[in-house]
């Protein structure tokens, strides 16, 4: 079966009757997309108790920032009567993220990433990266990292390119670029940031697509998928054309992004340089119990049983 779909969402009602009509479907929504999350952190040793803070928490910072008018007092009583959650345990909430000095630096290894890609005057006669200096008061990296990364150490950011093997130092003090894109350890405090941030990054758009009033409104939004499933031989092929065309398509709109950016603009409010990107995944469908076996066949590609199936996908979209 081969089809185009597009799905246009009934323009939203707002109020109380909108709220008690999609509840329960919300719920049952937001149950299944916590399967995974809740797989990594049973594998990580994450207790229900540890991660019902972090829902707290979540709760207190939407209402926080979205439901109490500019100005208005943000006392742990008002945040309570708006979440639902004991002005106790707002406080005790509050108390625990007020003492977190903890800081990662995905945002600022980016950054400073494509200021060495896309800024002139680090780049060589072909537009590759130039192989830079550590330190010194013109191109070098120090003030490569001084120019996109603000107060972050240029040895502890560096250190941090040499572990993931995304820059090289060579033994006459220079750093070379090895790879533009930064991918580090799943489980490093960088890594576990972007956990956060591509799965924030998606449901925003969704929600945002939801709450749109009127067609043409909303963010692109689309994927494809085959309703009848690939063959483990077919399944390779098509993850090697995702990673080719993927990197080719993402390469691009990073070439255009840094072209157009505003130059200091991480440093300007919101309403005056907009932060904003597209993201590409790779998804396999899965159910709870099943993702053992599957795992082992989308890995070594093994030879399925099954007669040969309909590889035509279908695409759906979501009208934007």
């Amino acid at each position: 079966m081969s089809a185009a779909i597009a799905i246009r969402a009934t323009l939203p009602v707002h109020g109380r009757e909108m709220s008690e009509n999609v509840k329960k479907p919300l719920l049952a929504a937001c149950r299944h997309l916590l399967h995974p999350l809740v797989r990594i952190l049973l594998r990580h040793g994450v207790s229900y108790g540890e991660f019902s803070d972090s829902v707290r928490g979540a709760y207190i910072d939407i209402a926080s920032a979205e439901l109490i008018p500019p100005g208005r007092p943000q006392s742990d009583a008002r945040l309570g009567i708006l979440t639902g959650i004991s002005k106790e345990e707002v406080h005790r909430i509050r108390a625990m993220d007020a003492a977190d000095d903890s800081e990662v630096g995905l945002n600022r290894i980016a950054r400073v990433l494509q200021g060495w890609c896309q800024d002139p005057q680090y780049l060589g006669p072909y537009g590759l990266p130039l192989e830079i200096p550590f330190e010194g008061d013109g191109i070098s990296f120090e003030q490569l990292v001084k120019n996109y990364a603000d107060d972050v150490s240029p040895r502890a950011l560096l250190d941090e390119l040499l572990r993931v093997n995304a820059a090289r130092e060579t033994d006459d003090g220079y750093v070379r670029l090895l790879n533009r894109t930064y991918v580090p350890t799943p489980l490093d405090p960088v890594g576990l940031e972007r956990l956060g941030n591509v799965v924030n990054y998606f449901i925003d758009t969704v929600d945002f697509n939801l709450q749109k009033k009127r067609q043409g409104e909303g963010r692109f939004e689309r994927y494809a998928i085959t309703m009848e499933g690939l063959a483990p031989t077919k399944f390779q092929a098509f993850d090697e054309l995702i990673r080719e065309k993927g990197q080719e398509l993402l390469e691009i709109l990073d070439d255009w992004l840094g072209q157009n950016e505003t130059k200091g603009g991480h440093k300007l409010p919101p309403t005056e340089s907009i932060r904003t990107g597209v993201g590409i995944f790779h998804f396999i469908e899965k159910n709870p119990g099943i993702h053992d076996d599957l795992d082992f066949v989308v890995k070594t590609g093994a030879a399925g049983t099954q007669s040969p199936v309909n590889n035509k996908g279908d695409q759906y979209d979501r009208e934007d």
